[in-house]
């Protein structure tokens, strides 16, 4: 009997050590071999932190810099003086670049965009984020060739006009006067000028008058009208010359491989210097739809030499003057 009750305290006992046993392995994570390092925890005893509201996706700066420099290119950086432009430069938003009469200069994103600035232009940096471009051509002319990307977005502000584009390559030019002209070579571009937004396929340009909406695209033409009045007279004393001409309204000009100015009718007119001897000048004309139409001048020599003068005497004229005293030698 005593035996039999022993038995059933020492089950009981057992069962009793059960739970104990479990809380001290799981619950406060003892082992038999040592404490666990990261102790299980029960589903119901795990602590969640609070989610933070997500905040809004930051602009993230991007990186343009100037890849090429050919002739006289300067910056201005965020207002100040300008200053001779180095090939590596990197350009912030505020920042502006202008090229000399006979320069270039090439400002890339790369994987993004690529921008040429043509002579005789200014280009200004307005903004530089992940999603968007922008810039404003003060004068001259520039070519962007855009990377297809939906999510991002190129912008070029021109006197009252403004180009966006989310993948394609066209040239933008602006005068003095504010007339604006653009042509599409690829992809389509947005123009949006007085309230009026119309879209510039491949092998279509439009033009923007100041205070005026954009004209509807026309199909670029096969060729660009140019007519030079050069010299009949082709021997000159002098080393200048008037060159005068001209264009299709909108369209640029090279004299010497500097650009001149155009007037709104498309007439152009330039002292061009020359050198002593033979001269061979070209004229350009190019514009917005990357037609480019040239005039060569003809051969012009020029000699400012001064004319040989010789004064001849023989011995007769001494004799005669002995015989007459009144002639003084």
């Amino acid at each position: 009997m005593k035996g039999r009750l022993f038995f059933i305290l020492a089950v009981l006992a057992f069962v009793a050590l059960v739970p104990l046993v479990y809380y001290l392995l799981f619950e406060r994570g003892l082992s038999v071999s040592g404490p666990v390092e990261n102790p299980p925890r029960a589903p119901g005893d795990l602590k969640v932190a609070p989610t933070e509201t997500p905040s809004e996706p930051q602009s993230i700066p991007m990186a343009l810099s100037l890849t090429e420099a050919r002739g006289k290119v300067e910056i201005g950086r965020r207002g100040k003086k300008w200053q001779t432009a180095e090939v590596g430069m990197v350009l912030e938003p505020k920042d502006r670049i202008r090229t000399d009469v006979r320069a270039q200069a090439v400002l890339s994103k790369p994987g993004v965009f690529l921008v040429e600035l043509d002579s005789a232009s200014e280009f200004e940096v307005k903004g530089l984020t992940e999603g968007v471009s922008r810039f404003l051509l003060q004068e001259g002319m520039l070519s962007a060739d855009v990377i297809k990307n939906p999510g991002k977005r190129f912008e070029v502000q021109a006197a009252e006009s403004v180009a966006r584009t989310s993948g394609g390559a066209f040239k933008m030019g602006v005068d003095r006067r504010g007339r604006v002209a653009l042509g599409t070579s690829r992809g389509e571009v947005e123009v949006e000028a007085e309230g009026k937004v119309i879209k510039v396929p491949a092998g279509y340009l439009t033009r923007i008058s100041k205070g005026s909406p954009p004209q509807d695209p026309i199909k670029v033409p096969h060729n660009l009208f140019l007519k030079v009045r050069w010299p009949q007279k082709t021997e000159l004393a002098n080393r200048s010359l008037l060159v005068a001409g001209k264009t299709t309204p909108g369209a640029r000009v090279r004299v010497g491989g500097a650009i001149i100015r155009v007037d709104s009718k498309g007439r152009f007119r330039q002292v061009v210097a020359l050198k002593e001897g033979s001269n061979r000048l070209q004229v350009e004309a190019y514009d917005v739809g990357g037609n480019l139409t040239r005039s060569k001048s003809p051969g012009i020599v020029v000699d400012t030499r001064p004319d040989a003068f010789h004064i001849r005497t023989s011995p007769e004229m001494w004799k005669d003057n002995k015989k007459n005293p009144h002639i003084s030698p």
